[in-house]
C-alpha cells in the first residue's frame, strides 16, 4: 500500500494558515472571499482587504469554491520522484487510493458522495499552470528538484487552485509534492514509515475536492502532520461531513467526459503563464471573468519538540 505527502496553503497576497489553540467541531470548506455579485473590475490593480478566519485559518465568509460539474480528473506525471525512488505506478496508485477514500465515504445508508473521478494519466507537465486559450490538467507531481515556495522545510506539499473570481468555479488545481525537502515512504511497516504518502496525498485529494484545513486534530484535513502517522490516510466525521454535503448523495453524476477546461493536454504550455494573479477569461456567459490562483493548500511540517508538522490551508 503506497502513501502520500505533506501540503503547505498559502494565498496569493497573504497566507491562510494560522496556528491557535481554538478548535472548530466541523469541517471547513475552501472559499472566495474575494468576489461577490456584479463583480466586474477585471483590471483591479489594489488587493482586496482580507477576509475573516477562524483561529484554524478557517474563512468565515465568501462563496465556497466548487467545480462546475459533478465529475473532475486528475494526472499524475509521469516521472515519479528519482530521488525519493517512487516511481509512476507507485505514486499513481497512491493517488488513485486517496480518491477512493473520499469517494467511498458513507454519506447515508452506504451512499456514496454524488461525484465522479476520472483519471487522465500519464501528464508530462512538471509544474502547475493553467491555460486559457489551450488544453489543461490537474497534475499531481514530485518536485525533486526545488521547492519554489516559502516554508520549504516544512511544507509537504502544495495545492494550487485556479478559480473564477466572478463565481467561485474552479478552473484548474495542481498538486506538488515536497521531494527536496521531505522523506516520503510508501510502507505500512511502523518503524519504517517517515512522511506517509498516503497520508500527505488524501489530505491534498480532500483540497482538490473544495475542503480547507480542520481543527479536529484526528481529521485528514487537520492542518498539520506527525512524522510516522498514518491517522490521515482514513477520514474522520468531521471529513465524511464535509465531503457527504458539498457532494450529497443520490443527487445525478455527470456521464460527460470529464475533460479539464479547454481540453486534456498532457504536455505544458508553450509557454508557461504567471501562476498568481488575475488575468482576463471569456466565461461561459460571454463576459470576462476575472481569475485568481489560490495557491497552497497543503499539509505542513512543523519542527517542534513533538515533531509535529503543519499542514496548508
Amino acid at each position: 500500500m503506497r502513501r502520500p505527502a505533506r501540503v503547505l496553503a498559502a494565498a496569493c497576497a497573504a497566507s491562510l494558515i494560522a496556528s491557535s489553540a481554538y478548535a472548530r467541531d466541523d469541517y471547513c470548506r475552501t472559499k472566495a472571499c474575494d468576489n461577490h455579485v456584479g463583480y466586474d473590475d477585471v483590471w483591479q490593480t489594489e488587493p482586496d482587504p482580507p477576509c475573516d478566519v477562524d483561529g484554524d485559518g478557517c474563512r468565515l465568509e465568501g462563496q465556497p469554491l466548487y467545480w462546475p460539474k459533478s465529475c473532475l480528473s486528475f494526472a499524475v506525471q509521469q516521472d515519479g520522484s528519482r530521488t525519493q525512488g517512487i516511481d509512476f505506478d507507485t505514486v499513481h496508485g497512491v493517488v488513485e487510493q486517496a480518491f477512493t477514500t473520499w469517494m467511498s465515504a458513507d454519506c447515508g445508508e452506504g451512499q456514496p458522495p454524488s461525484m465522479r473521478v476520472d483519471d487522465f494519466s500519464p501528464a508530462t507537465c512538471d509544474h502547475p499552470e493553467y491555460n486559457s486559450d489551450q488544453g489543461n490538467a490537474n497534475v499531481f507531481m514530485f518536485r525533486d528538484n526545488d521547492w519554489p515556495h516559502v516554508d520549504g522545510e516544512d511544507t509537504l506539499a502544495l495545492t494550487t487552485i485556479t478559480y473564477n473570481r466572478e463565481n467561485a468555479q474552479i478552473f484548474d488545481a495542481d498538486v506538488e509534492i515536497n521531494s527536496y525537502a521531505s522523506t516520503f515512504t510508501t510502507t505500512d511497516e511502523p518503524g519504517e514509515i517517515r512522511d506517509d504518502l498516503l497520508a500527505v496525498l488524501t489530505h491534498e485529494a480532500g483540497h482538490f475536492l473544495g475542503l480547507s484545513h480542520d481543527g479536529n486534530s484526528p481529521a485528514t484535513m487537520y492542518k498539520q502532520y506527525s512524522p510516522g502517522s498514518i491517522t490521515q490516510r482514513d477520514l474522520y466525521e468531521s471529513d465524511i461531513r464535509g465531503i457527504c454535503e458539498i457532494y450529497p448523495p443520490g443527487e445525478p453524476v455527470s456521464q460527460d467526459e470529464c475533460v479539464p477546461r479547454h481540453g486534456y493536454m498532457r504536455s505544458c504550455a508553450v509557454e508557461q503563464k504567471s501562476g498568481c494573479g488575475i488575468s482576463p477569461e471569456q466565461a461561459g456567459n460571454g463576459r470576462s471573468a476575472a481569475l485568481v490562483a489560490l495557491v497552497g493548500l497543503g499539509l505542513v511540517l512543523r519542527r517542534g519538540r513533538l515533531g509535529r508538522r503543519r499542514l496548508g490551508t
